[in-house]
């Protein structure tokens, strides 16, 4: 369901004993119409949000790049410490001219975009089992970004971010788990939870099923080449998620925490192979694109329930 506001008139007909989807539609345009400065500000959190995934497809495809000159470290590293992540992201802004400025705006515009999350979350909608999987899901992305906006809070008042990679974190997380009973099989179980979740964006990508989410098009852009820009970006994200899972996956297969990566280290180690850097500046691409869809899309984003 969506969400319509100012004089545009709904998609849905209003009459008597009305299903639950049709009154979840009613909720969505009666809070737009009492709110609207609340769907201005979160879509300020697309800006943010897009601006995060530029960056990282913009480092991503700086590994694809730097493939031919000999590594910095047999951990992938990069030596100037830029991390093709989220949190690599994060830094790259503090790093940048702005500095403290920039770490702030853009914390501000991710804790928007989780308002955006839980509103979506708390709307009314069908109980059914595809329903609950969408909260489950904004209620995911809800904290991931919740914890990207608190690193880039942190970061903004201590002038420095946490020493410790997002690879070494994953490390950790791996081998932590794997020294509990089932740990093993959980790890395993992560990892193919995260691929399906690949598997789930390349399938939202092939059939465009977030154009209902889109008003129109943006100024000279038109709402079919915003269309084109997000199956490309779904791409990049379903390939992200996708490399992560399998080497979580072979974590547990392997029984070496080492094997586990985020996505800066699965990027180099992709890198590696023969075609790896094809790939990873494909990724990248991706990921940058997406950003794009992020930024010109954000004034024309619905407000859309679990349904």
């Amino acid at each position: 369901m969506t969400l319509q506001h100012g004089s545009r008139t709904s998609h849905w007909p209003k009459r008597s004993g009305a299903s639950s989807g049709q009154q979840g539609s009613e909720s969505v345009e009666s809070l737009a119409q009492r709110h609207p400065e609340l769907i201005v500000l979160a879509r300020i959190g697309w800006l943010a949000k897009g601006l995060v995934y530029g960056l990282v497809g913009v480092l991503a495809f700086k590994i694809a790049l730097d493939t031919a000159e000999p590594p910095a470290a047999t951990t992938g590293g990069d030596p100037t410490g830029a991390e093709a992540s989220q949190s690599g992201a994060i830094s790259e802004i503090a790093r940048s001219s702005l500095g403290e400025i920039a770490l702030w705006a853009v914390a501000i515009g991710l804790a928007l975009y989780v308002l955006w999350r839980v509103v979506s979350i708390l709307l009314p909608a069908s109980p059914t089992v595809k329903a609950w999987a969408t909260r489950a899901a904004y209620a995911i992305s809800a904290l991931v970004y919740a914890f990207l906006a608190f690193s880039a809070v942190s970061f903004a008042r201590s002038g420095q971010s946490s020493r410790e990679s997002e690879n070494a974190r994953v490390e950790s997380f791996t081998r932590d788990f794997m020294d509990n009973s089932g740990g093993r099989w959980l790890v395993g179980l992560f990892g193919a939870v995260l691929v399906a979740i690949g598997v789930f964006f390349a399938y939202r990508a092939v059939t465009a099923d977030f154009e209902d989410e889109l008003e129109g098009g943006v100024g000279p852009v038109s709402r079919e080449h915003l269309v084109r820009l997000g199956q490309i970006g779904w791409l990049g994200r379903a390939a992200m998620m996708g490399l992560i899972g399998l080497f979580l996956v072979r974590a547990a297969v392997q029984f070496d925490p080492a094997e586990a990566e985020g996505l800066d280290g699965a990027l180099h180690r992709l890198a590696q192979t023969s075609w790896g850097p094809f790939a990873v500046a494909a990724v990248g691409v991706g990921l940058v694109l997406y950003g794009v869809y992020c930024v010109l899309s954000a004034p024309v984003q619905r407000l859309k329930s679990a349904d």
